[in-house]
Parts: structure tokens; C-alpha cells; sequence
């Protein structure tokens, strides 16, 4: 498998997303699987990971792969006949992040390679990938980290606003430790200080998704637009930097989803040993919680099961409100009495 003349080949036939103005294409393209580590080649086929938008993919892209020799197996593997696997990858689940993890254990720790071996001669893929995640976590934890984190935190120091880290990487910063890879990095930023992105981030592409498309991001970004992406070749361990702008105003930090619910900013903004603030965990859960209508993702229900037990009784109280107020079905409220 050529993974760039394979990616060129699906950016062609299925559109670039990240060229801009339209709502559908391809988001990310990586090479994954045990069969594009040298080590494991023969074990199996290698593999091509697919961030495609929409997801499920509509018919033309199923057509438009299937013109490039792409036939189905599953709702979501195709072979090509060439020898390789594209895997179209799940948004919810945080699965194309653990699997970038596992390629990065398997590729650089010999013994890693031999019991994933072991494993998947044994039982098979599903068996060996389960089998070296707590592996490829460490490693993962050991060389990415909170790497980005403190990238973003070096780029931001000029900024006089109070900035502060969001999502799952938020989460980390509240149990001390790396819980999960991450695709990205969540950074919440004052909406009156953007117009200074430019001149903070010299060199790095920035787009704006606005109405399901990207647009190249040129400042005021007027509510409710509210996300800019930020891409640069020496961001490590994620793909983006996700910049939210929010409101902030007065002391107080403001639930985008609905401006009635709010938090102190002193209370709402938390800073880590090492100095890199991020948003509190009841108020990052309060987004991991879904939007009316929608349940959590699977990995935003993970990362409930891991933190909720460690809120204080303030936190769960807090929590507890504003979903009865947003979602008052919601099925994490039982867990929050």
C-alpha cells in the first residue's frame, strides 16, 4: 500500500473537506492497523483510518468508493483489492485516537510487538488491541502526554485573558493523569481576545466551521459561530486545536448551550499544578452530557464513569441542577443524587 497515493486517490474522489465551502468530503486519513507496523506485517492486511463526513457515508461516497476498487465488508471496513483495509472511523467513540496509540507502542517497544502477536494468534484482532491498551495508554501518556497542553500553554502566554483548557484533556488535568488519547484540544478563549489569533498563532491554518463547512477564519466571528480550528505541523499528539470562544464576561463563566446556567469564573476555571488552567470538571461534564435530543457519545459517557465519583459534593450538586434544567431525563441525574 502507498498510504499518499491511497489518500490522494479518496481526497479526489470524495472531496477535501478541508478546502473549504462544502459539507461533506474527507476530514483525516491515517494509516493504522497491526498490518502497517513492520514488525506485525504479515500478521495482517495494512489499514487506512477515514474521518468521512457525513457519517454514515451517503451513496455517492459509497459509489465514489467503490470506483476506486473499494468493496464493502462491513458497514464500516471496505477492502481494496490492491491488499489493504480502509476503516471508516467512529466519531463518537475515541476509537481512531487509541488506535494512532497503539500504532505508536507498537511501532516503538519490540516487546509490545511480541505480545500483540501472542494475542492476536490466539484470538484475533479484536482480543490483541484490547490486550495492549493499557500498554499503549502508558506509552501514549509517557510521550504525548499533556504535551499539547503545554504547547498551546507557551503560545498563550502573551494573552492578559482568562484562557483555559476544555473537554477531555480538562478532565486530565483534574485527575492528574492521562485517562485517554485525545483527537484534539479543546481551548476556551475569551470571544473580545480573538482578533489576536493571528498574531499568536503566526504560521497556523485557522478555519471557522460555519454552518457544516469550513471558511478560511477572518475575525469578528459573530455569535452563534463560535469554533475555530487551528492546525499546525508541529502540534503533537492531536490533530487540531478546537478554540472556543465563550463568553466570559463580568467574572462569569456561561454555558454556551444555554446562557442562564453559569459559573464564577473562579469557580469555573481551575489551574494545575504546573500552572495550565482548565475548565471545571462538573462544567465539562455539563457538555459531555449532550445536547437535547442527543445522548452522550460513547467516550463522553467513559469519561462520566471515570470522574463522577470524584466530584465533590458542590461539583454533583452543580451538575445535578443544570441537567435537571437542560435534560431533566437525562440518565446520568440518578448517579449525581
Amino acid at each position: 500500500m502507498n498510504p499518499e497515493r491511497a489518500t490522494h486517490d479518496l481526497r479526489t474522489q470524495l472531496g477535501d473537506f478541508l478546502a473549504g465551502h462544502r459539507p461533506d468530503g474527507v476530514f483525516h486519513v491515517q494509516p493504522g492497523g497491526p498490518g502497517s507496523v513492520p514488525a506485525l506485517a504479515d500478521l495482517d492486511a495494512p489499514e487506512l483510518h477515514l474521518d468521512l463526513l457525513p457519517d454514515p457515508p451517503t451513496q455517492e461516497q459509497r459509489a465514489a468508493l467503490t470506483h476506486l476498487g473499494y468493496r464493502p465488508q462491513t458497514e464500516r471496513t471496505w477492502t481494496h483489492p490492491s491488499g489493504w483495509r480502509l476503516v471508516l472511523c467512529d466519531h463518537t467513540s475515541g476509537w481512531r485516537a487509541e488506535q494512532a496509540a497503539l500504532q505508536g507502542v507498537l511501532r516503538h517497544d519490540p516487546h509490545a510487538a511480541r505480545t500483540y502477536r501472542a494475542a492476536f494468534t490466539a484470538a484475533g484482532r479484536d482480543h490483541a488491541d484490547h490486550t495492549l491498551r493499557p500498554a499503549a495508554l502508558t506509552h501514549h501518556a509517557r510521550t504525548v502526554g499533556l504535551t499539547p497542553a503545554r504547547q498551546v500553554a507557551r503560545l498563550l502566554a502573551p494573552l492578559d485573558a482568562p484562557w483555559m483548557i476544555a473537554a477531555g484533556y480538562a478532565l486530565d488535568l483534574y485527575l492528574g493523569h492521562t485517562a485517554r488519547p485525545h483527537d484534539d484540544l479543546d481551548v476556551i478563549l475569551p470571544r473580545y481576545v480573538q482578533a489576536r489569533l493571528p498574531e499568536l498563532l503566526p504560521g497556523w491554518r485557522l478555519d471557522a466551521p460555519i454552518d457544516g463547512t469550513y471558511r478560511p477564519y477572518t475575525a469578528p466571528l459573530d455569535p452563534p459561530h463560535h469554533q475555530i480550528h487551528a492546525r499546525h505541523p508541529d502540534l503533537t499528539g492531536v490533530l487540531m486545536l478546537d478554540l472556543l470562544l465563550t463568553d466570559l464576561r463580568g467574572g462569569t463563566w456561561h454555558y454556551r448551550r444555554d446562557p442562564r446556567i453559569t459559573l464564577p469564573l473562579d469557580r469555573a476555571r481551575k489551574v494545575s499544578p504546573e500552572g495550565l488552567p482548565y475548565l471545571a470538571p462538573e462544567a465539562v461534564l455539563l457538555f459531555k452530557a449532550g445536547a437535547a435530543g442527543r445522548d452522550p457519545r460513547g467516550k463522553d459517557e467513559q469519561d462520566y464513569q471515570r470522574v463522577q465519583s470524584t466530584l465533590t459534593a458542590e461539583a454533583r450538586a452543580w451538575l445535578h441542577g443544570a441537567l435537571t434544567h437542560t435534560r431533566p431525563d437525562h440518565p446520568w441525574l440518578t448517579g449525581l443524587e
